[in-house]
């Protein structure tokens, strides 16, 4: 609503990204580890997600879940239930999903061909 008595800003334009067909893949690694999280029962899937925060911009999220109300591709990788959010597909499209032993304990990373740049620790991303 326009009252007359202010200027008028211009419109906001919001930027939906395109949804991308994604492709990933799992390191043997990481197939072992998750073998132990999931047991015998495969009907749980993993999660591939991106939230806004790190020291880089974004940072990964890896959820082993029943279901998302997210709207999301589905892929199965050698047995494996791979839920990714259409919302951040180009951002995911095309990573590794490695486990790293460390000294400090071990996790999870993410190899990222889209990011343009990445934090020390491995887990945020821009």
């Amino acid at each position: 609503m326009d009252c007359n008595t202010c200027d008028s800003s211009t419109a906001i334009v919001i930027n939906q990204p395109t949804v991308v067909e994604v492709t990933l893949t799992i390191t043997d690694k990481a197939k072992e580890m998750l073998s132990g999280a999931f047991g015998d029962d495969r009907s749980n899937a993993l999660l591939v997600g991106v939230l806004s925060g790190g020291c880089s911009g974004y940072m990964y999220d890896l959820q082993i879940v029943e279901e998302t109300e997210q709207d999301c591709q589905e892929l199965v990788i050698d047995g494996f239930r791979v839920l990714v959010p259409n919302a951040t597909s180009h951002l995911l499209d095309g990573i590794e999903i490695d486990y790293v032993d460390r000294l400090m304990g071990g996790g999870f990373k993410i190899n990222n061909p889209n990011a343009s740049s990445s934090c020390g620790c491995g887990e945020s991303f821009a």
